[in-house]
């Protein structure tokens, strides 16, 4: 089965090279046609990217030349429109291939499973992508982001509304059947439409988590420029098949969903698992702590616990690395205090406050009366929307946070 690998590119030679090689490294004997869709670019990448590509694929190269930036949607459509391939995959050009990553998508299409995404992982190893959740605001996120790359729950599969564009298969008649990529979209939520798009149509979106690929995300200058627009427009076309579900793949997972007043979401341990391992680390020093949130990252106390422990150790550093990975699980004012502390007046650390100030601000609850009367309505207007869609489990939660209020 012939697969055509379409990477949309605008400058950024060194990354697209880099991206190619990496493909042809590890794709030997598959059926591969690639085409690198040059969005304008104006660096070395319309007189480079041809010799490189035909040094490394041969008569399997094309690239399309674009004479102005089309944005992602315009280039990927215009990549399909010329591949050959039963299957398409899009991939951004800021990517590396592994070792196998081909297989396990190719074989993950069984049933009515219409898309498939690889695992996506940061260059440190760390998790990017498993699939896109919805907080009950609508906010998009990578569930489990920044996990260990291999992680069990990585591999585990669920329910999912969306994938990232960054990495996805699916056969080119089907892409075509969808109408492709909705071009009205800027570099942004056109996937999240695609994805939409194809479980109306009673397809499935899935993971092949054996498939392995190295993100270093959004690195297209002005990646996020037009994201409210892309939003609204999304909420246009399928605000009315998109569900919260935060809440929902967190139980799943042993897990709950939390919120603060400025409305951002979270998931943790719930209290009776936290407590029992907080008892079960009576003690322990810091590489146990450490090891113990390898095994289990949403335990937000333990981020704390290693947070003093390393500064008691002598390791501010360390101290403070620990406590910006947990604000990336837990944008909570606790671990935000915690750094202050590190970074205080006469410390090693003394230079961060500034940076540390800058994120407690973004933490910080709203102030005026105006901001906390529009998160009151956006809590019962998800309170509301919850229970047209018989959510109970959502709507319960959501009573809690406006009882609190």
């Amino acid at each position: 089965m012939r697969v055509s690998v379409i990477i949309p590119a605008w400058n950024l030679v060194e990354l697209t090279s880099a991206c190619l090689r990496s493909l042809a490294a590890h794709s030997a004997g598959a059926d591969l046609e690639v085409l690198v869709v040059d969005n304008g670019s104006t660096d070395a990448t319309p007189e480079a990217l041809p010799v490189l590509g035909r040094e490394l694929f041969g008569a399997a190269f094309r690239q399309l030349r674009m004479e102005d930036n089309l944005g992602f949607a315009r280039a990927c459509n215009a990549g399909a429109r010329a591949a050959t391939g039963e299957m398409l995959f899009f991939l951004n050009n800021d990517t590396l291939c592994t070792e196998g990553w081909l297989p396990p998508l190719l074989a993950a299409f069984k049933g009515r499973v219409g898309a498939v995404g690889p695992r996506l992982l940061y260059p440190d190893g760390r998790l990017q992508h498993c699939g896109i959740t919805f907080t009950p605001f609508l906010h998009v996120g990578h569930i489990y982001e920044f996990f260990p790359g291999e992680h069990p729950l990585v591999s585990r599969p669920r329910p999912l509304q969306a994938l990232t564009g960054a990495a996805l298969m699916l056969p080119s008649a089907l892409f075509r059947q969808m109408g492709g990529f909705h071009e009205g979209y800027l570099n942004g939520y056109e996937d999240l439409d695609l994805c939409f798009s194809l479980t109306a149509a009673g397809h499935k979106l899935t993971v092949a988590p054996e498939s392995r690929i190295i993100h270093h995300t959004s690195a297209t200058p002005g990646r996020f420029v037009h994201d409210t627009a892309n939003e609204e427009l999304l909420m246009q076309r399928q605000g009315a098949r998109l569900r919260p579900d935060m809440h929902l793949l967190g139980r799943l997972d042993g897990y709950e969903m939390r919120m603060d007043a400025a409305l951002s979401c979270w998931l943790e341990l719930p209290k009776a698992g936290a407590d029992e391992l907080a008892a079960s680390m009576a003690g322990a020093g810091a590489d146990v702590v450490e090891e113990a949130l390898v095994r289990e990252p949403l335990w937000r106390e333990g981020w704390l616990r290693l947070m003093l422990l390393r500064e008691k150790e002598g390791q501010p550093q360390a101290a403070m690395s620990a406590g910006m990975l947990g604000l990336r699980f837990f944008p909570t004012r606790e671990l935000v205090d915690g750094l202050k502390a590190l970074t205080r007046p006469g410390t090693a650390l003394a230079s961060f406050a500034p940076d540390v100030e800058a994120i407690a601000r973004t933490l910080a609850p709203p102030a005026d009366a105006a901001q906390k009367a529009a998160n009151q309505g956006r809590l019962r207007a998800a309170r509301r929307k919850a229970s047209v869609q018989g959510d109970t489990a959502l709507a319960e939660l959501l009573d809690r946070e406006l009882q609190k209020a």
